[in-house]
């Protein structure tokens, strides 16, 4: 039998990395992936989108051109290449991956899963035994009730990666991050989109304000928005789908894109045979991502909670270090969002609505990238940057950002959030100029009214 200190179930995000965790802890460590090391994070979900989405980028800046005196002429999309540039990125991102494991020597077993209790685990013909065993196995897409995904006409997250030329139409049904990104990207691509959210407003998590800017790009950009509606029924006619919404209106669209949410991809690991106690299939654990079987952890996407691959990561890792007599948990205050829509949205921490819900005495103070001069230079004056303030404190309570470059941006407020750095601490560091991250301290300086670009 093959003996190990640790076996992973799932090679994703979570589970590499809590794998090399684990081997640099001296651990002997084996992972189990039934499909492609990277996980949904790595070959259908983060990496292949943005992909998609820096491919939307550049034909962006193309057809912009003239505005910085560019005459660009006989250009078009070979859509064919820009999913061969994205798979590329992704075969590359794996070897990487597959590299840094064997390096660790740590072992892959290409197999699916089965948890036979005891520490022991059957793949394929192969049995192996394990002093702990980490289930890393992730999410898939969640399928509404009689609206199947046929991977032709109706898709998921995942099946709009693998069309191999640009639709004339998509319907999206739900407007949350996925929704949102795969839209901006489509849109930029030359689809007509149309975004039906059942909620009152396009991502539903983020900052009120920040989601009707968003709002307001996309109309400009022509994508069709409908809020507080539903899809009722989806009908396939011929080579387009018919949707009928919840106030009777009838739309139609070449493909239909469901993405309201995820579902845990616990089913055939043996769980229900071991007694693990689950919640519709996500797995209970406590704070060090323990379940209720003593030798068997879950962590990232499995367990619920924030679906993020970053967070998954750190879960991994805090669950192996955990494992190995050192604290485990994690601050999931802190976990900062990022939205590759364009322009990008992300946040940090807690909105000033939020904060106030929580008893706390908080305000926000807005500043505008239109008062900067690197983002004239660019070209990209939409969008502000939310700082949320303490009143008794001045402690930086959270950021929401919409603009250029927001996803890098909010690096700069996450350790602000935290360890408790105030907004007069922040105001008081130099930061470069010409750069988009000058918003960043006049934000912090308008919390006391003394931002220099900003009446």
């Amino acid at each position: 039998m093959n003996k190990f200190d640790l076996a992973i179930i799932g090679s994703g995000p979570c589970g590499y990395v809590a794998a090399i965790r684990a081997a640099q802890l001296g651990l002997k460590v084996c992972v189990f992936e039934k499909d492609r090391v990277g996980g949904v994070c790595l070959n259908w979900g983060c990496i292949p989108t943005k992909a998609l989405s820096a491919s939307s980028e550049a034909l962006y800046n193309i057809e912009r051109a003239a505005e910085f005196g560019i005459d660009v002429k006989d250009y078009n999309v070979d859509f064919q290449k820009v999913c061969e540039r994205k798979n590329n990125i992704v075969k590359k991102l794996i070897s990487g991956i597959e590299m840094l494991m064997k390096a660790r020597k740590i072992s892959l077993v290409r197999a699916n899963a089965q948890i036979k209790g005891n520490g022991r685990i059957v793949a394929g013909s192969r049995e192996f035994e394990a002093k702990d065993i980490l289930i890393a196995s992730g999410s898939i897409p969640f399928e509404l009730p009689g609206m199947p995904f046929d991977g032709q006409q109706i898709l998921s997250s995942t099946d709009i990666l693998k069309l191999q030329k640009i639709p004339k139409s998509i319907i999206i049904v739900g407007g949350g991050v996925i929704g949102c990104e795969f839209a901006s990207i489509f849109r930029t691509f030359g689809s007509e989109i149309t975004i039906v959210e059942m909620m009152e407003q396009l991502l539903p998590a983020e900052d009120e304000e920040v989601a009707r800017k968003i709002e307001q790009v996309f109309k400009k950009k022509g994508i069709n928005i409908f809020t507080r509606k539903r899809v009722e029924t989806l009908e396939k006619k011929g080579d387009s789908v018919n949707a009928v919404l919840s106030d009777g209106k009838s739309i139609s669209g070449e493909k239909v894109l469901i993405c309201v949410g995820r579902s845990p991809n616990s089913k055939g690991l043996g769980i229900e045979g071991i007694g693990m106690e689950c919640d519709k299939g996500w797995i209970k654990t406590d704070e060090t991502f323990r379940t209720n079987i003593e030798n068997i952890y879950a962590a990232g996407d499995v367990r619920g909670g924030i679906l993020l691959a970053h967070v998954a990561s750190q879960e991994g890792i805090a669950a192996v270090e955990g494992m190995c007599g050192k604290k485990a948990g994690l601050d999931y205050n802190v976990v900062p969002n990022c939205i590759f829509t364009h322009p990008e949205i992300a946040s940090v921490g807690l909105t000033e609505k939020k904060a106030k819900a929580q008893g706390l005495d908080a305000r926000s103070r807005k500043f505008l990238f239109s008062a900067i001069g690197k983002a004239h230079v660019l070209g990209e004056t939409d969008g502000f940057i939310k700082l949320v303030v303490d009143n008794k404190t001045d402690k930086i309570l959270g950021a929401q950002i919409i603009g250029p470059c927001a996803t890098e941006l909010i690096g700069e407020f996450s350790p602000c959030v935290q360890f408790g750095i105030t907004s007069e601490n922040l105001a008081s560091v130099i930061h470069a100029h010409p750069t988009l991250s000058e918003a960043i301290q006049e934000a912090a300086e308008a919390v006391h009214d003394k931002a220099i670009h900003s009446l």
